[in-house]
């Protein structure tokens, strides 16, 4: 069994010269052929202290037929600093069964237990008015599977909260965000309804529990490439309104406008904008809070790699200074 003893250095401990044999992720793998014509395997290399370039020069069009995503491999080589960012070139590597290695090594995770998030989570919607919002909240959070996904499931495949309980602390982190905004607008005169807005924070995102599957790379579902995460969440507050005759029509509507209007824009994914203030709220929050966590992973990542500058952002189009 491979444990925190005998995997080898985690990638935060990698530096320049540094002969490595560790245990790692595929995260993703790219064929490519240099301008001298020969062939070479680039690999993102992780473990769930963060992942880096590695460079396979030998055998590459052998080993990118034997070695695919997902895959778990103990890699042999040496590590060097390539434009200013560490680089792992593997000499070589050797593919092991999953099961022979502890998953909280590999896969990144949250830094919050799953189950003090869940139960500040569960507090925060306790904390409501008494309401058909509320009942389906604490309906759709107490449902057994449901309960079980949230506690494990990323919030993305890359972008964002791409990692264990990724999902769980996303929600969190937007209905504490709600609870703040509420309370400051509220103040100052603006009303209001905090139930959509926690709404908002549980359900814009819900339905990755069924679109997303994996430990890491994450895969989308066939019912979430076919359906996505907005339309498998409507299906759910039709599903749980069966049980609350108090969440009447024009109520849902206004609950499932919220899910579709989430991506702010029409060329963002949302199959409508945003029509109403919470709607329009949940939609900045979302994005600001995706944001957020996206920059600050990647400046640590790169941070880690010993660069002053990042490489271009893919989603901003910049680069970050680092230090």
């Amino acid at each position: 069994m491979i444990t925190r003893e005998n995997k080898g250095p985690f990638v935060s401990e990698l530096s320049d010269k540094m002969a490595v044999e560790s245990v790692f992720l595929i995260r993703e793998k790219h064929f490519g052929t240099g301008k001298n014509g020969k062939s070479f395997l680039t690999l993102q290399l992780a473990d769930r202290s963060g992942s880096v370039d590695s460079r396979i020069w030998e055998n590459a069009e052998a080993m990118q037929l034997i070695y695919q995503q997902g895959d778990v491999v103990r890699a042999k080589g040496v590590v060097q600093v390539f434009q200013s960012r560490l680089q792992l070139i593997v000499h070589k590597l050797d593919k092991l069964d999953v099961s022979s290695v502890e998953p909280d090594l590999l896969i990144a995770a949250s830094r919050r237990s799953a189950e003090d998030m869940e139960a500040e989570l569960h507090a925060l919607v306790a904390g409501l008015d008494a309401g058909p919002v509320r009942t389906l909240l604490q309906a759709t959070l107490e449902e057994p599977l449901v309960r079980t996904r949230l506690r494990t499931h990323p919030a993305a495949k890359t972008i964002h909260h791409a990692y264990r309980s990724g999902l769980l602390e996303h929600i969190l982190s937007i209905a504490k965000l709600m609870n703040l905004l509420h309370a400051h607008y509220t103040s100052e005169g603006v009303g209001l309804d905090r139930s959509l807005l926690v709404f908002g924070a549980i359900y814009h995102d819900i339905g990755k529990l069924w679109e997303l599957e994996g430990d890491g790379p994450y895969s989308y579902t066939d019912r979430g490439r076919l359906l996505g995460h907005m339309s498998i969440a409507v299906e759910m507050i039709e599903r749980k309104s069966l049980e609350i005759p108090e969440l009447n029509d024009r109520l849902k509507d206004k609950l499932k406008h919220i899910i579709l209007s989430h991506h702010g824009r029409l060329e963002y994914g949302s199959p409508k904008e945003p029509m109403f203030l919470e709607a329009i709220i949940v939609a900045m929050i979302d994005d600001f809070d995706s944001k957020v966590n996206s920059i600050h992973h990647f400046a640590e990542a790169e941070r880690a790699q010993g660069a002053e500058w990042s490489r271009l952002h893919p989603q901003l189009g910049r680069f970050l200074l680092l230090r």
